[in-house]
């Protein structure tokens, strides 16, 4: 008689050789599988399995195939749509793999594949920098494999365009290690598919190597703050602005965010506030020269000359608490595309969060419209050179929905569903979307966040996963 799934478990849990193997009803179970956006929480995979080396890895990525059972890996925890924690199979849990070496020398950092950016920033030499993301609770390994949008990536270009290496354990319980210099054209589309095609679908990523840079600042600091308008006061400031923004070329050096935010004021009134955050890789003083034409516009100015951790640690210590629901879309817009008529639909999307009571102090709920600025170094590959196709944006935009109260999950949805249907028609292609902004709503996902590299990507799942061993709701499908 075949032994059931579960007390295949229960043997492998005695078998694992360094790791731990976690049950459903455990309090290790519920600990592991916690995610970024608790709209997600409520999964019940089989079993999780916590790795502590590769060989642990190996022997989970074998007893899933030979199980017919799927799997999937989660870092940060922090996939948007809770896609790292499968209902019904594994979670392959790398967070105790998070060493991080830092090599000046030869210019670069070697990152294991559950490591945060926390992690790689508090090591991390004063004038060095890494191409990685804002807040340091997220995964490596998962933010590089969807390409990485970074406030560096204007002169660095984006995280995938700085890897240099991938250590990965393959749907057979194979190590293979594949770089730019690949040899086989095989380990080629590997690499090339391990730029931008998202995480968890070739494999599971043990090791990263990522290239290093010198900042522009001798002093080893970077600008970072607010420039803020209070709407409707400065609305016709705030709209020249953004004018000016549009129509004008930045130096690369310069990464302007926007934001459309709400902020509670002392009457318990919800204040509307338009934001350009600064993040400016060079001295303050070439910073305000070369932001002059926005400050002619009468901003509050918050900015400071920092260490970029100390700017994550702020960034964090300002943010939301993640025990929140989230819901989100996203939009990769081209230069020149912030227009008066852009303006407007997003001015009119927040009045009408407002209008509707979905912007609340307690319980907490709130909408936001920001946009990711990059271009620059980005836009100098082409839309095949890595499996990231958009690279004629300047803009990763994204309309979010955050609420504590259960209730307010269907007018929440229904908001960002009206900014979708708003914003999108301004994206590139009129669906360009971006995958570490995984949208589970999405119907035409493999053409918004990898338009025509697609079919490509198909191929190389054919190749290295054929069965679909690593598999979620909008994974890539081999052919």
């Amino acid at each position: 008689m075949k032994a059931t799934l579960h007390q295949q478990l229960s043997i492998f849990q005695k078998t694992m050789p360094y790791g731990s193997v976690f049950l459903p009803g455990s309090e290790a179970y519920h600990t592991a599988i916690a995610v970024d956006n608790i709209r997600y929480c409520r999964a019940s995979p089989a079993a999780v399995v916590k790795a502590l080396t590769e060989q642990d890895v190996i022997e989970t990525v074998l007893f899933a195939r030979l199980s017919g059972i799927g799997l999937t890996v989660k870092s940060g925890g922090h996939s948007a749509a809770g896609y790292c924690v499968d209902t019904n199979g594994i979670v392959l849990d790398l967070s105790s793999m998070c060493g991080v070496c830092i090599d000046t020398e030869n210019m670069q950092a070697t990152i294991q594949g559950g490591s945060r950016w926390d992690h790689a920033y508090g090591l991390m030499e004063a004038g060095y920098m890494l191409v990685g993301g804002q807040c340091g609770s997220v995964g490596v390994s998962g933010y590089i494999l969807g390409g990485g949008v970074s406030a560096f990536s204007r002169c660095y270009g984006m995280a995938i365009d700085n890897l240099l290496e991938v250590t990965m354990i393959t749907a057979k319980g194979e190590k293979v290690t594949v770089g730019s210099g690949a040899a086989d054209p095989v380990s080629r589309d590997l690499f090339w598919a391990l730029r931008g095609g998202g995480g968890g679908n070739f494999g599971v990523v043990t090791e990263t190597k990522v290239g290093l840079h010198r900042l522009r600042n001798a002093d080893g600091v970077v600008v970072c703050g607010e420039l803020t308008w209070n709407l409707p006061e400065q609305a016709d400031a705030f709209n020249a602005m953004m004018q000016v923004w549009n129509s004008n070329t930045w130096p690369n050096e310069l990464c302007g965010n926007g934001a459309w935010q709400y902020e509670s004021c002392s009457s318990g009134r919800h204040h509307l506030l338009g934001q350009m955050q600064i993040i400016y890789n060079g001295t303050m003083g070439q910073c305000c020269k070369d932001i002059a034409p926005l400050l002619a516009f009468n901003p509050k100015v918050d900015l400071k000359s920092m260490h970029w951790s100390e700017w994550v640690y702020r960034i964090a210590s300002s943010k939301v608490s993640s025990r929140v629901n989230r819901h989100h879309a996203s939009f990769i817009l081209k230069q020149g595309a912030i227009t008066p008529d852009l303006v407007d639909s997003i001015s009119s999307l927040m009045q009408d969060a407002r209008d509707r009571g979905l912007i609340r102090a307690s319980p907490m709920s709130e909408c936001v419209i920001i946009w990711d600025h990059i271009g620059g170094a980005t836009t100098e590959y082409s839309a095949c050179d890595t499996a990231f196709p958009w690279r004629q944006g300047v803009y990763v935009a994204a309309a979010t929905a955050l609420w504590a109260d259960p209730s307010m999950e269907a007018p929440m949805v229904e908001w960002v569903n009206d900014a979708k249907a708003k914003l999108r028609t301004h994206a590139l292609d009129g669906l360009a979307a971006y995958v570490n902004y995984i949208d589970p709503t999405l119907t035409d996902w493999e053409e918004a966040y990898y338009g025509g590299n697609y079919a490509r990507l198909q191929k190389v799942k054919s190749q290295w996963d054929p069965t679909g061993v690593f598999r979620f709701k909008q994974g890539i499908q081999p052919v």
